[in-house]
């Protein structure tokens, strides 16, 4: 150890001027080489957070415009839902307004047949009547007729 010792003592000159140009290399090194390098990266970062920045920008623009534009899309739709469905409203009411008309009319015929349908219930009621009173009348004529029969038999002068 003392050997060491005595080596640097006897070369401490040298060595101090070896460290002190190490020392300052390492500065020039650090400000003149590394220094800038950190610079340009750092620039460079700067540049890429603009770059960023920027993107989010236009990202940021170009939703609100889609945004407006699907709002203007969605409110055309909706106005061509509300004019189509108002359309079919209205051609519902006129065909429900012709099928209200074809039953009035349907009603009216159903009135007739039945007024119809009555007046043959009334038709057959009268002619069931007349057939009796055509019983009734046959029946009495035959009675009649054998009346007669009788009467000529009583009027004729016995042999």
């Amino acid at each position: 150890m003392q050997t060491i010792w005595n080596w640097i003592k006897g070369n401490g000159g040298p060595l101090t001027t070896i460290a002190t140009l190490l020392v300052a290399l390492t500065i020039l090194f650090q400000f003149g080489v590394l220094n800038p390098i950190h610079q340009r990266f750092d620039a460079i970062d700067r540049r890429f957070d603009a770059q960023d920045q920027r993107i989010d920008d236009l990202k940021a623009e170009m939703n609100q415009r889609f945004d407006a534009q699907d709002k203007y899309i969605n409110q055309r739709f909706d106005a061509q839902d509300k004019y189509i469905n108002q359309r079919f409203d209205d051609q519902y009411k006129y065909i429900d307004q012709r099928f209200d008309a074809v039953d009035q009319r349907f009603d009216a015929v159903d009135q007739r047949f039945d007024a119809v349908d009555q007046r043959l219930e009334s038709l057959e009621n009268n002619v069931s009547e007349l057939r009796k009173l055509d019983e009734r009348v046959s029946r009495n004529e035959g009675q009649i007729d054998v009346i007669r029969q009788q009467l000529q038999t009583a009027d004729t002068p016995s042999p």
